[in-house]
Order: structure tokens, then sequence, then C-alpha cells
């Protein structure tokens, strides 16, 4: 097939009300072509996306010129061919209509013969406002959802349309329309009709077979299909095409498996097709790469209730990681290296699974083929998320089922999916499971059953047959549905700290057996939010730090919580990295714990990787890539070999365990060493351990009850804390780290008192610096004494450290690497060291 691209620059738009016509660029939306040409200004810059409003309540339309062949314009297959129309939409070629579109989500295809013609054709693309199709539905049957920020969006989900582009409470509310995937013309005389299906038996031998199986339209006669790994031939066959079908066998020799990040290598077969004509000559190749590997969401009965945990290639996987939004409100102007960053960083931080979350988009193919890369798994969810839909209607119903066809088939060969979702917390929240009626802000289980029980598993179980499917996150299977966060069975999104004000000690207590939401807010950092604010405006309570936090608790939640576990901060400055050291704080909480219970909880994904705008949000990475003191710490606790420490007041003892995700047995040496807050050392230890793969080892109990007993407590209300710090607490400081062949693989410090009641001394951090060339240095730190959460700021902030925020102890040093942006670089970039104590008010 030829190709005709009808992406770039050469298109014009204008509001359909009047007005001139602008230069526009595709993939794009209406937002970015007009802030291209300076007629918006920019939303992300204080309050300025109210002045925005009005450009989702407007039609508009796209126009542009292209020419045909003639041998193009005669061809037996000619297909206006659009990735992705944003959303209600009406497309012209030479004045007639050729198609209607009314699904962001979905490809769409015009036929153009007997419209387009030799030489130069015209093609108009028309977009409709919403906000009609919105309101009429609102008026038919209103559909209760969460995250409304305005009236007008009531009834947004009538619309097949990225939910969050409406406002949510981590983003703005900017609905947008445009072309905002490819769009060409395909010319030919025949064709593939997408991806060609392809069925893994993995036998017990281990073998592998693929079952390769397909469609096409035209002139075809047969297919040859071939597979290759790292440019070598590994099979290929031949196959007729008969009725438009065609299907084949190829046997795998010596196949290589795929597995997750932290489990073993990635590699990738390249999987081609050819389609032929009654000629011998090639009509059309698809071409893909596909991983060998199974995947299986294991529920068994155990002493816990009902396990849930992945099983990759027949191995357990603890799955780490967090969940995914859209990188940008305007997804069209998210760039291969976006993904390239975010991803990367992901696998760099021993993440081995995302959640493409139901309130934004199924992400770009780069995405995709980045996770393939670097063993990313991927829970999907359908495009459904926080709210009611209208599954009584049947022009709806068939829309969804077309799209997730579509999508089905389009991912389903990806070695990085893992799990299809029906929705994002519907059954938390929105449906009556008892009634018949649409009452009370809810849908009824009928027809909440008829897309997320009915519709979309069997699609999936047709299309895919591989891939389990679950219907909500979270979900509780079984007879009680409503029950939506059961701990003995299906998984939980857990929200009693930032939402509930239960403090972080009570993630300790939860026994979920998977956590596929839960987190904390943080502020950005300071350079971030000098991108979208006024010298004035950089107060945590001023008008335009407010107007960017979307969520109800809000920014005084996030210092509430600062305030109870560290001292005040001295400067606006240092607020911002202490709302981030709190969020990780409570994160790193709730993962090691589950690190702890693996068996019983077998997975985390918090909330949220990645943003969309700058704000204070859940994020671990700004919407500008700049890492949170939470990335650096989940590098930490993801890390493959984690220790961590439990201390218990009651018992005046500290455990140390040790987590170990790697794909083999772990020997080690636990060491440790108790001193006071000055340094100096009370007591000290070594103990050898085995920690088998998938598993946690308590190695040792340090018992502090000769430095704890006779000391008065903290005066606090016993029903609150029924065994409360000590007075002798705020002078002992537990450190410890796991060595294997005398290198270190993961440290921790540990107090019986909060960071704020801690007699921290103001240490002495000497930095020795190694040039590693390439742009890359190595930096040992060492202090004389304790110095927990110690912040490196690099002045050129385009370079990264390899570690941040960390605990140094005068028995041990820390070595980071630091690297810069550009390899070529050869100077070496000023660094400041900056202490806790160096972040708070001082007394």
């Amino acid at each position: 097939m030829r190709t005709i691209d009808l992406n770039g620059p050469r298109w014009t738009f204008r509001v359909a009300s009047g007005g001139s016509p602008r230069p526009a660029s595709v993939p794009g939306c209406v937002h970015t072509d007009l802030l291209a040409a300076g007629a918006v200004p920019d939303p992300w810059w204080r309050d300025n996306e109210g002045a925005l409003d009005w450009v989702w309540r407007e039609d508009w339309i796209y126009c542009r010129t292209f020419t045909l062949s003639a041998e193009d314009a005669s061809a037996p297959i000619l297909k206006l061919c659009c990735d992705g129309l944003d959303t209600l939409t009406t497309v012209f070629v030479n004045g007639a209509e050729v198609l209607r579109a009314d699904n962001m989500f979905r490809a769409w295809e015009a036929d153009l013969r007997g419209f387009a013609r030799t030489g130069e054709n015209e093609i108009e693309v028309r977009f409709a406002s919403p906000s009609v199709v919105i309101e009429a539905g609102h008026a038919r049957r209103p559909l209760p959802a969460w995250n409304v920020f305005s009236e007008a969006f009531r009834g947004r989900s009538y619309v097949r349309k990225m939910g969050c582009a409406f406002g949510w409470d981590w983003g703005p509310a900017l609905p947008t329309a445009g072309i905002w995937r490819c769009i060409r013309v395909t010319a030919g005389a025949g064709r593939l009709r997408g991806l060609p299906r392809v069925r893994q038996e993995h036998r017990a031998d281990g073998t592998v077979a693929l079952k390769v199986s397909g469609e096409s339209e035209g002139a075809a006669l047969g297919v040859k299909i071939s597979l290759s790994l790292d440019g070598r031939m590994v099979a290929e066959t031949e196959s007729p095409v008969a009725g438009g079908r065609f299907t084949c066998r190829l046997d795998v020799p010596d196949p290589r498996l795929w597995w997750p990040n932290g489990m073993g290598e990635q590699p990738l077969y390249g999987l081609r097709a050819e389609l032929h004509g009654p000629d011998g000559a090639v009509l059309d190749v698809s071409a893909m790469r596909i991983g060998l590997r199974t995947v299986e969401l294991i529920r068994e009965p155990d002493s816990f209730g009902t396990s849930f945990l992945f099983r990759v290639n027949g191995r357990r996987l603890f799955a780490k990681g967090a969940n995914w939004i859209p990188c940008d409100i305007f997804p069209s102007r998210v760039d291969e290296r976006v993904y390239a960053r975010l991803l990367g960083d992901a696998a760099e931080s021993h993440f081995n699974m995302l959640r493409v979350w139901g309130g934004g988009i199924y992400e770009h193919p780069r995405f995709y083929d980045l996770c393939d890369e670097l063993g990313l798994l991927v829970w999907q969810d359908f495009m459904f998320a926080c709210s009611t839909y209208p599954a009584f209607d049947t022009a709806f119903m068939d829309n969804v089922r077309a799209e997730a066809e579509e999508a089905v088939r389009t991912l389903r060969h990806r070695p990085c999916l893992a799990l299809w979702c029906g929705n994002n917390e519907i059954e938390q929240g929105f449906v009556d499971w008892v009634g018949d009626e649409w009452r009370g802000g809810r849908m009824p289980a009928r027809d909440y059953s008829l897309l997320f029980d009915e519709a979309l598993p069997e699609i999936v179980a047709r299309e895919d047959g591989a891939t389990p499917y679950w219907p909500c996150s979270p979900h509780t299977p079984g007879a009680n549905r409503a029950e939506f966060n059961d701990p003995a069975a299906g998984d939980a999104h857990a929200w009693s700290v930032w939402f509930g004000g239960e403090p972080f000690e009570a993630q300790r207590k939860w026994t979920f057996r998977f956590m596929s939401e839960f987190g904390f807010q943080s502020f950005p950092e300071p350079r971030t939010v000098e991108t979208f604010t006024l010298p004035a405006d950089r107060a945590l309570n001023s008008w335009v730090m407010d107007y960017h936090q979307r969520s109800g608790p809000g920014n005084g939640t996030i210092l509430r919580y600062l305030y109870e576990w560290f001292s005040p901060p001295a400067a606006f400055e240092d607020t911002l990295w202490m709302t981030q050291l709190t969020q990780a704080l409570c994160i790193q909480y709730a993962a090691e714990h589950a690190r702890r219970i693996q068996g019983r909880m077998d997975g985390l994904l918090y909330w949220q990787f990645n943003d969309m705008w700058p704000a204070p949000t859940w994020s671990s990475i700004d919407v500008y890539g700049r890492w949170k003191a939470l990335q650096f710490l989940a590098a930490r606790f993801f890390a493959p070999v984690c220790l961590s420490v439990v201390e218990s007041l009651e018992e005046s003892t500290m455990e140390l365990h040790v987590s170990n995700h790697r794909p083999v047995d772990l020997r080690a040496q636990v060491r440790w060493v108790l001193t006071s807050a000055s340094g100096e050392i009370l007591r000290d230890g070594t103990v050898g351990i085995c920690v088998p793969s998938q598993a946690n080892r308590c190695a040792f109990v340090v018992d502090c009850a000769e430095w704890r007993d006779g000391s008065p407590p903290l005066p606090l209300e016993t029903r609150f804390c029924p065994h409360p710090p000590r007075a002798a607490d705020r002078d002992l400081v537990l450190f410890a780290w796991v060595e294997e062949d005398d290198t270190e693989l993961s440290r921790s410090m540990a107090f019986f008192a909060k960071p704020k009641h801690l007699d921290l001394r103001e240490p002495r951090v000497s930095v020795e610096w190694a040039d590693a060339g390439a742009g890359e240095w190595r930096l040992t730190l060492r202090t004389d004494v304790p110095a927990p959460w110690t912040q490196l700021v690099a002045e050129d902030e385009n370079a990264r450290f390899s570690d941040n925020f960390l605990h140094l102890h005068p028995a041990f040093p820390a070595t980071v690497r630091l690297r810069a942006a550009d390899a070529a670089v050869t100077a070496r970039p000023d660094v400041r060291v900056v202490p806790l104590v160096a972040r708070a008010v001082r007394s």
C-alpha cells in the first residue's frame, strides 16, 4: 500500500463561527495551535486556565490540500485513515461528506473512491463542541460523576473523550478538539486489515509455537510470515489467503523468553507479514515485535483468603510501580523524548509495572514499545473512570464495543500487556447492587454489568484470549462487590491516609492482597513553581498556589502531616522540599510494609507516577521530568534487595528485614550500628542471612531497652498512643545496611522518635569527587554525625544524581553518581549539600 502523509504544518484552522484561518500543525489540537499563534495565554501560567474556557464551547474547522497521482486516485483501495479525531467530527473531501466520528479513542477510516480525484484535493475536518451533546444527555438522564469542576461538564460521560480533559483532582480543565493522532491516505490493490493475531503455545518441554492469523482486503493471494531476532531470521512460512483470511504456524527454535524488569532480559522478536498479489508482488507489509512469555493472574484460595498475584513464565512476581496518567493535558504534544525519559526513569527505579489509568487515553504506540523494551508490565484500564455511563443507550454501547475491540486488537501482541481492567473506581461509588433503577447517584447493577461484566470480558476473551480481565479497580470478587476493598481478596485503593486522616503508621496494618492505588501529595520543587508563579505568588496560601491545587483536602493536609513529622521549614523553598520528603516517607511506610508481608500482599502501584501540568499533586516526577524525593526513595524501596526497619515502642526493639526480588536467592550480611544522635556508638553487630527469591526475612532484632528503660514518656494521651515515645528516643539512631561481597545493596536509618523530635546536630559533610568520564562523576560523602535525608542540589538543573535524600552516618560513607545532560561536559557542576536540619527554622 502506498501512503500519502497528511501530517505536518500544511493545515489551517479557524473557529467555525467566523474569523480568519491560522496556521495549524497535525497531529495537534485547537489549544496548541492557538498557543502557537499567540492567540491565547499559556494556561499553565498563574490562573490563565480560566481565560481559555471559551475554546471548548466553539466549533472548529481544519483544512488543507493534498495531491493524488492518477495511479493512487484510481486504486481499488483508497482510504482516508485517521488514527485519532477528538471528538465529534465530520470530514469532507472536495466538499462531500466522507466520515462522521464520535469517539476520541478509535481510529476512523473513510472510503475515498468517488470523492478523491487525480491532482489537488481539499480535505476539511469539522469539530463540533461536545457541549451540546453533554447538555442534551444530562437533560435526558444525569450521569453522576466525581471531579466535576463545572456545571457545564455534568453529562461529560455521554461523550467518548479523555475524562481528565474536563479536569481532575490533579489537573486542569481544558477540553480540546483536533486531529490528535496521525492522518494519511492509503492507496493500493490489497492490504492487511490491522495487525495479525499471534497466539503463543508454550509447551512443557520449553519449546514455543506461534499461530499467526489475520485478515486482508483486495486482490491478495497469499501471505508470507517471517520471525527474526536481533536481525537474524529465526523462522518463516507462507499461507494462502482464502476469503480474506489466513492462518499459519511457526515453531520457534531455541526460544528466548521475555521477562519483566529485574527478572531477566527482554528479547523482542520481529514478526513481519507480507501480503502478496496474484503476480507475486508485495501488496502490503505489517511489522510488529513480540516477546515470548506467559502472564497469569493467580487467584487461588490460601490462608488469607484468595490470592491476587501475577506469574510470568511460571514465576511469581511482586508488582512494583505506579499509576500512569496522560503526560500533558494536550496529549498530541507529548513527543518520544518525554516517553523515553519517563519510562527510562521507571525502569531505572526498579518498576516492573505501570497502570494506565482509565480516565486518560489508550497510550501512544511508542509508550508500549518502550514498555516492551524495558520490561515494564502494563495494567491497562479501559477508558472509564469515576463516573456512571449510559449503558442503557444502544448507540453508546455499540460505540464502546468498537472502541474496546480496536484497543484489544492493537495491544494483544504486546509482551508488556499484563491485565485488561474494565474501569476505575465505579464499583467504589457508583453502582446500586440491589436496585433496578437509577437512583441516589448510582447506576443499577443491571446496566453496570452490561458493560463491565458482559461486553468487555467477552471482547477480551474473543479478541485476546490470553490476557486476564478484571472488571474494576478496586474490585472484590464474589457476592459482596459493595465491599470494594476487602483485604481477603481482589485489589484495593487505600486512601485512608490522604482522605481519611490516618497516620502514616496505620499503613503497617494494611493487609490487602494487592494495592493498585494509594498516595500522598507534595509540591513540585522551586524551579518548577517559578514556571507558573510571580515572586509575589510564592507563598503556600497565595491565590495562585491554591488555584493550582485541585484536591479537596488540599494544601492544608500536606502541611498538617509535614508538621506532624518535621520541624517547621525555614523558608518557602524549604517548605516545598519538605513536602516532598513527607510524601516520600508516607509511600515508603506502605511500600516497605508490603514487601515485608509478600505472600499476603503481592503488589503495590502508588498514585501517581507523572504529571500533566505544574501543581501540587501525588506525582513522584513533575511535569518537567524533575524527580521529587519520592522517586529517589522509590528507587530504594523498589530495589531488588531492600532493607527495612520496624521499630516497636512497646517492645523497645528494631526489627531488621531484608526483602529479595532478585530471580535467585540472596546470601548477604546485615550490618547495623545503634548510636546517639551525635554518632557515639552504643551497640553494633553483623549477621549473615539467606533470603529466597521473592521473599522477605527478618534478619535480626535489635534490643534497645537498655537505653529507653527509665526514660520518661512524652506527654501524649494514651488513647491515641498507648506506647508513646520516650525522652531518650530523641538521642537514639539506628543505621543498617546490607552487604554482598563488600558491596552495599541497601541501607536504612530508623528512630523511635519522629524526626522533628530528634536531637540532630549540624553535620560537617565532606564530598570527594572522582571523574568517571563521559560527563559523569562519583561523589563520596562522609559525615561526622548522623544526617538523615541529606539532599544534594546541583546548580545545573539538567544534571541528575543517581540517588538523593541520603542517610549519612559516620560509620559508613555514601557514594552517588552525578551525570550531566551532555556527555561532552568536562567542567564539574556546582553541588550544594543541604542537611535536613538546614531546612528547619533555627531556634
